[in-house]
């Protein structure tokens, strides 16, 4: 019967140490050497010793790495102080600036109350200005219009007709032109003379103004000249108007086209001035002697 391998070396390995037994039987027992005789403890230190040589070296790595690190923060930390150090003298700075700005707004707001508070006053007193103008100027029209009730404007009247003495002219002109017949007192003038500059020669001729002694001579002149109705010098047409006052005429120029429209339409046409601005329509005779009395207490 056959064994195997290892059981057959196992077995002349047990009989090679029976012999080696036998052979050094009755010899004395030989001296151990250092590493014979050093014990499990020597081993184990100098395991630990063999295995804390590469412990040591990782440790300074560690160490080595460790102060770059803490230098790394360290310098960060610098730095961020520094950045923050900046920022917070910059917000600083801004919350100077803003302080300086609202203290400025508050003034300028209490500036701008101040001057809407005397606008506010100033805008009543223009008002009261502006009434009291308008005022003046409506009496300053109503003087120089009463200044030119005795005046009347001749236009077209040829340029030297009237000669040296206008005066005399127009007042024997005047009768003859206008049919007048015999008067009971003849046409006096206080004076009579052209209006701007002398014009060159084609230009139509400036209207002459003439102004009566008396302000019923100039009535009858004006109700003969409108039943007259045309008016001629040497075959030469002649118009006579009233005089009035720069602003009157302004205001009576605006309705010049629709006149102008009544008289296509055989509408007879006239224009009134209203007292005070206003027109009134009275139908009963106590509102007429009221609206009288009121005028004469205006």
């Amino acid at each position: 019967m056959k064994m195997p391998t290892h059981a057959k070396m196992a077995k002349e390995k047990g009989k090679t140490a029976t012999r080696s037994k036998l052979s050094d039987f009755g010899r004395s027992p030989e001296p151990k050497t250092s590493k014979e005789t050093a014990g499990p403890v020597e081993e184990d230190a100098n395991t630990k010793e063999a295995s804390s040589v590469p412990h040591t070296g990782a440790a300074s790595e560690l160490k080595l790495v460790k102060e770059e690190i803490l230098k790394a923060v360290g310098d960060l930390k610098n730095e961020f102080k520094d950045k923050l150090n900046d920022i917070l003298k910059a917000a600083e700075e801004t919350t100077k600036q803003l302080a300086d700005c609202t203290s400025r707004i508050g003034e300028a707001e209490e500036r701008v109350s101040a001057v809407e508070d005397e606008c506010c006053v100033l805008k009543g007193k223009v008002e009261d200005l502006e009434k009291r103008n308008k005022a003046l100027e409506d009496k300053l029209v109503d003087m120089e219009t009463r200044s030119r009730l005795n005046n009347i404007r001749v236009v077209g009247l040829p340029e030297g007709a009237e000669g040296p003495d206008p005066c005399s002219f127009l007042e024997n002109w005047l009768a003859d032109a206008l049919d007048m017949g015999p008067l009971r007192s003849p046409l006096v003038l206080e004076r009579a003379h052209r209006v701007g500059p002398r014009r060159a020669t084609g230009d139509p001729p400036r209207p002459l103004i003439m102004r009566f002694l008396n302000y019923k001579q100039k009535v009858a002149v004006m109700n003969a000249a409108r039943k007259k109705g045309e008016i001629r010098y040497k075959n030469i047409n002649v118009r006579l108007y009233n005089d009035l006052a720069t602003e009157v005429h302004k205001q009576r120029k605006q309705y010049d086209a629709v006149r102008a429209q009544l008289i296509l339409m055989k509408l007879i046409t006239y224009l009134c001035t209203p007292q005070f601005g206003e027109t009134s329509i009275l139908s009963q005779g106590g509102q007429i002697l009221i609206y009288i009395y009121q005028i004469q207490n205006h």
